[in-house]
């Protein structure tokens, strides 16, 4: 991304599609060819799209699931399958992120340490904990869904609401630092934020029932929201790698709730 476009290249303009253009390639390692030159600054405005680059990554992953339990796959075999579809399409985009911020806050004794620590690309011992955990919840919640059927909706509407509270996370939250991902993408305009709102409450309610949907939801957002305060106390506010961690955290609370529900046989 060149501050100078190419003479072929078309200037980034906010619309739907290139939005959508954008946040895949910010938030995916899908290899996209697109002839636009843009900057930091259109990840900001591309956010309404972030629940949608969720229904790609999701409906990726939930549907390898579904596929290879139709083949008679253990059903852990699948979930496992599952969640390293998403890992690798994302090229653990946000693994990384709750890493960096595992081990930062963990061993920081100061905001200028902790932010040194986060940007340092060794991996200490709270980040390696941290991401065994992470992993292991993802791949136990979906594999203990009943019916396994529900695995489908339940990872596509976990992967869509977790990343409509990265929108809001840089909406509400202020840049840690003066330089770096969060401060230069900025801060998105407000309708974005409403419009990736309104996908990440419609598809999951949609795909898995008004109950089970809103308890997951719910979930999902207090977990973001004591994630965000954690960072604010930590920190003074987000970093790119504190965004990913709002994914995580919110993503790994919507699995857990929703496979507490559908055992439990709520599913509307």
């Amino acid at each position: 991304m060149s501050d100078e476009a190419p003479p072929t290249m078309k200037e980034y303009k906010p619309s739907w599609i290139n939005d959508l253009l954008v946040a895949l390639l910010f938030l995916t390692r899908i290899p996209l060819k697109i002839n636009m030159n843009f900057s930091m600054a259109a990840v900001g405005s591309s956010a309404r799209c972030f629940p949608l680059v969720g229904l790609v990554v999701g409906g990726i992953s939930g549907g390898a699931f579904f596929a290879l339990n139709l083949l008679g796959l253990p059903v852990f075999v699948c979930a496992t399958i599952a969640v390293g579809l998403q890992i690798l399409i994302t090229g653990a985009l946000h693994e990384d992120a709750i890493g960096d911020v595992a081990d930062g806050f963990g061993g920081g004794a100061t905001k200028d340490k902790k932010l040194e620590i986060m940007r340092d690309s060794r991996v200490g011992t709270y980040a390696v904990v941290t991401l065994i955990i992470a992993i292991v919840l993802k791949i136990t919640s979906i594999g203990s869904m009943y019916p396994e059927v529900m695995a489908l909706p339940a990872i596509i509407s976990a992967a869509v609401a977790s990343r409509g509270v990265v929108a809001w996370g840089m909406y509400l939250m202020p840049s840690a630092r003066k330089d770096g991902l969060g401060a230069s993408a900025g801060k998105p305009p407000l309708m974005s934020v409403v419009a990736a709102l309104i996908f990440t409450l419609v598809i999951p309610v949609a795909l898995m029932g008004p109950f089970a949907a809103s308890a997951a939801l719910l979930g999902s957002f207090v977990s973001a929201g004591l994630m965000g305060w954690i960072a604010h106390r930590q920190i003074g506010g987000q970093t790119g790698d504190v965004l990913g961690s709002l994914q995580q955290v919110s993503e790994i609370t919507f699995l857990v709730i929703a496979a507490g529900l559908f055992s439990a046989g709520f599913s509307a």
